[in-house]
């Protein structure tokens, strides 16, 4: 047995703690998608249009500079 009651509290208080700071991080992206799927919604094709492969979306989505995928998946 670990010890005093004081360190389950405290314990609990910080998974309860990361468990909020997910919930809001997933609140973020969801509402980012959402602004996203808005946006792409009133794209219109221009057959005139010349397009280039990659498209950057990073100004939508923020800052994922620390969430870019290498070749190890």
């Amino acid at each position: 047995m670990s010890g005093t009651p004081h360190h389950h509290k405290a314990e609990r208080s910080f998974q309860a703690s990361i468990a909020e700071a997910e919930r809001l991080a997933r609140a973020r992206k969801n509402a980012r998608l959402k602004d996203l799927r808005t946006h792409a919604s009133w794209l219109v094709l221009d057959p005139q249009a010349h397009f280039q492969e990659e498209i950057d979306c990073s100004a939508l989505l923020g800052d994922l500079s620390i969430r870019k995928l290498t070749g190890d998946g």
